[in-house]
């Protein structure tokens, strides 16, 4: 049987893409975003973002994000969003015509290759001319809101030094967690937003990490949470209070776990491998 420690560090390990799976996402990425280039109209350069772009996707990987500049405004951009999102579905299903037309979302299209199952969501952006903001559409209101992904990396990039290199493989556990417990009313992004403050230092180790970060989350989710690059809304604005009710059962329920195992560790290896099983799925092994 392995060590408590051992365990967590292979777990975590195999929460990574393996070298062939980052192999195929580069070649299908550059692909898409050489289609927009060639295809979309006003299209000026496209950088990958959300979790993927940020370190923190875990596999198996779902959606790829594809930040994709279409012009500049100082103000409101010179089309209504479901034009900008409607141009981008056109010029995908151009470049993939025997594929199914993409999905148009609430601020992106959607694009999956069946053979990989690698999904991408394309977003149009347009870039502020002097301040370092873009605007994005926005479905459901029909706005364009601000934001800068590239402002996100930039934090996590900063949160993640902060707490040793251990923030991103404790934010990918929890996100798995997330997945495997099935109906725990957070989103992905807001998860690793409300972590952003949960270390002044690096913990001692990913098991003692893991119960900071549940317990910070628990006492967290209560209250709103900002855009963290200052430009958008809050990232919980559709939480009700029903729902932030059960994120923090479920996060004080997880955090009791980490703590018994804390407590187990040395002396009742067994228990606390069989507790951390309970939270993240046969995909944590002890033996």
């Amino acid at each position: 049987m392995w060590s408590v420690g051992e365990a967590l560090e292979r777990f975590i390990s195999s929460l990574e893409l393996t070298e062939g799976q980052r192999d195929e996402v580069s070649r299908q990425h550059t692909l898409v975003r050489e289609a927009l280039s060639r295809r979309l109209a006003g299209c000026e350069t496209s950088f990958l973002s959300g979790s993927y772009s940020r370190k923190t996707a875990i596999r198996p990987l779902h959606d790829i994000d594809i930040f994709t500049v279409v012009g500049r405004a100082s103000s409101t951009p010179p089309e209504p969003p479901d034009v900008a999102l409607k141009r981008v579905r056109q010029a995908l299903h151009e470049a993939w015509p025997n594929k199914g037309l993409p999905i148009l979302q609430q601020h992106s299209v959607h694009l999956e290759f069946t053979t990989s199952g690698i999904e991408f969501d394309v977003v149009p952006a347009y870039q502020h001319p002097t301040q370092d903001l873009f605007f994005i559409p926005e479905g459901n209101t029909g706005q364009w809101i601000h934001t800068n992904p590239r402002i996100h990396k930039e934090l996590i990039v900063a949160v993640n030094e902060r707490a040793g290199q251990k923030f991103n493989p404790l934010i990918k556990a929890v996100k798995h967690w997330k997945r495997v417990q099935g109906s725990i009313p957070l989103r992905s992004f807001h998860l690793e937003v409300m972590g952003y403050e949960a270390f002044s230092r690096a913990p001692a180790g990913y098991l003692e990490g893991l119960e900071v970060l549940f317990s910070f989350m628990a006492s967290r989710v209560d209250r709103p949470i900002r855009d963290p690059a200052g430009l958008g809304g809050n990232v919980d604005a559709r939480m009700s209070s029903g729902q932030r009710t059960a994120a923090r059962n479920a996060l004080q329920g997880a955090a009791r776990a980490v703590q018994l195992a804390l407590s187990e560790r040395d002396v009742r290896p067994e228990q606390a491998h069989l507790r951390l099983r309970a939270l993240f799925g046969e995909l944590y092994r002890y033996r």
